[in-house]
């Protein structure tokens, strides 16, 4: 960790006090768009936000309320970028706080980003957004977890946050076509599904059955959005340039993902980071099979998995994504003795599991309490299978099985699909 000096520009310590380099402020504030701005001041501090945060609910630390994140940046925001905030920053009036500055990491990572806490705000204030700069700043200033930035290291020299090296042959022997030219789908996937081949071979006939003619690419085994979570934006903006170079390179018609975080990140956060729309369409494999089904291009039947079944929601994909229909009518339609929450897949009231903070070692304690409060909303359902459409979900489910806080079989959305599309 930083000690005595600045490291890539960020904070440093000096004499007990926090000093700011002034790199900072353009680095961290660099994607910020006018309604960023405006959201963190209308901040009111109300502490509303907090009731939705199951990580707040779970260990009631000032620190975890989400607003005092937004709080925190907004206090670097106006130090640089407002009048009455450069004067108060010269008369020293306003400043990082020692002993808050010491909850930051914590606080950065008790958050999954899951944008509940925005919902319920009055002001729909980007508190899960702050939680995500005020990783950018540790990942800087040289405060970040260790496991984070292993995340971020195995992005810039493996070209995914996993460190996996044999995507090209995980992927002939699944048999997808790799680097076709022409093809009218290039499928980006993600290192987790890269490391459940059942998920990867359930997509490939998912597409097969559709009769979509698709190729991966060799060289991308990861969108980028890890980097992007750990604080890393170059990083993740570089992955994401390359995602869509690949895609143009390739010649094809659109990029599908069945992960929920990387559509939001390819689609709405990764435009938004690099200043651009995106080239190519970019679609979720849940919206290409519903409007097939839509069109009459596609049969679908009840799968042949454990009933009854129910389903936790992709946060990033509903909420933040914007897919809430095409998750929820297929679930009606595939998913035997479906029991459909009575919330809109997008809604606050629905918990966040803990997502890609399962990556994060430093938080397996707190993550196994605070997985709680999904898993007995999920449970009080009733469902023996629990379907998801995000591997990050996933995995935090699977995480509460094998800690004996859950007995239902987890699904991933792709075997349904397989199983319920008719030929």
């Amino acid at each position: 960790m930083a000690k005595e000096e600045f490291k890539c520009g960020g904070f440093r310590l000096s004499k007990g006090k926090i000093e700011i380099n002034r790199k900072l402020a353009p680095r961290t504030f660099d994607e910020f768009t006018p309604s960023d701005v405006m959201g963190i001041e209308n901040c009111m501090r109300c502490g509303i936000c907090s009731y939705s945060c199951p990580f707040w609910l779970e260990t009631k630390k000032f620190y975890d309320v989400p607003a005092w994140r937004t709080y925190e940046i907004n206090k670097i925001y106006s130090m640089f970028y407002t009048g009455y905030g450069i004067v108060a920053r010269y008369l020293k009036l306003r400043r990082i706080s020692g002993n808050e500055f010491k909850h930051w990491t914590e606080s950065a990572y008790d958050c999954t980003a899951c944008g509940a806490c925005t919902y319920t705000s009055p002001m729909e204030v980007p508190n899960w957004y702050t939680a995500i700069i005020m990783r950018r700043i540790l990942h800087y200033s040289g405060f970040n977890y260790e496991s984070a930035e292993k995340l971020i290291r195995n992005s810039k020299e493996k070209g995914n946050a996993l460190g996996i090296e044999n995507w090209g042959e995980v992927a002939s022997k699944v048999g997808f076509n790799i680097d076709k030219k022409d093809s009218e789908i290039l499928y980006v996937t993600s290192p987790l599904e890269i490391q459940n081949t059942d998920v990867l071979a359930n997509t490939l006939s998912v597409l097969n059955k559709l009769k979509l003619n698709v190729t991966v690419s060799s060289e991308i085994s990861d969108p980028g959005y890890y980097a992007y979570l750990m604080g890393d934006f170059e990083t993740a903006r570089g992955m994401l340039v390359k995602v869509y170079e690949t895609a143009m390179k390739l010649n094809v018609k659109k990029i599908i993902t069945t992960d929920g975080m990387g559509y939001f990140w390819l689609r709405w956060q990764g435009p938004k980071s690099v200043k651009e729309n995106p080239p190519i369409e970019v679609e979720h494999l849940t919206k290409t099979v519903y409007e097939m089904y839509k069109q009459g291009r596609v049969k679908l039947e009840k799968a042949d998995i454990v009933a009854p079944t129910t389903v936790h929601y992709s946060e990033f994909l509903s909420r933040l994504g914007g897919i809430e229909e095409p998750p929820r009518e297929i679930l009606r339609l595939t998913a035997p003795q479906f029991i459909e929450p009575k919330e809109r897949p997008s809604s606050d009231k629905l918990y966040t599991c803990s997502h890609h903070v399962e990556l994060i070692d430093e938080k397996k304690d707190t993550l196994k309490r605070v997985r709680s409060y999904v898993v007995s909303q999920l449970t009080k359902w009733g469902g023996k299978s629990m379907i998801v459409f995000d591997p990050n979900c996933m995995l935090s489910l699977e995480n509460a099985v094998k800690d004996k806080q859950a007995d239902f079989k987890v699904v991933y959305f792709t075997e349904l699909l397989d199983r319920g599309i008719k030929i």
